[in-house]
């Protein structure tokens, strides 16, 4: 507890939910604004605020634990970022590669505890 009464952990945890809610936002209008075949400069601000926002996720969520990065959600959160750029880009339409970032990322998010915290490190569950 800190001085003021207020908790670095409330804190903390409304940084996370306001930078979660700015990647959520923007994503959905770079999601949207590809499948409705928006120009292409119209969906640059929305691409770089999405990455910002991805990369300010990744420094949060990789804080969580010095595992993290072989953990199935870091390693998920690794594809999420790799997979459209690397691999689905070049050989899927644009439409198609967002698509899939979307659901790689909704997936990842929404795994049961005991999957996100598997380590393939150590194989099992690790806080």
């Amino acid at each position: 507890m800190r001085a003021d009464g207020g908790s670095r952990l409330a804190w903390g945890r409304g940084i996370a939910i306001a930078v979660r809610t700015v990647h959520l936002g923007a994503m959905a209008v770079l999601v949207g604004g590809v499948q409705l075949a928006a120009p292409r400069q119209a969906l640059h601000p929305w691409l770089a605020l999405t990455a910002a926002s991805g990369l300010a996720l990744l420094a949060l969520e990789a804080r969580h634990s010095r595992h993290w990065p072989y953990q199935a959600r870091g390693v998920l959160t690794f594809l999420h970022l790799g997979a459209p750029a690397l691999l689905l880009v070049p050989a899927l339409p644009g439409r198609a590669a967002t698509l899939a970032a979307l659901a790689l990322g909704a997936v990842g998010s929404h795994l049961p505890r005991a999957v996100r915290k598997w380590s393939f490190r150590h194989r099992c569950v690790v806080d």
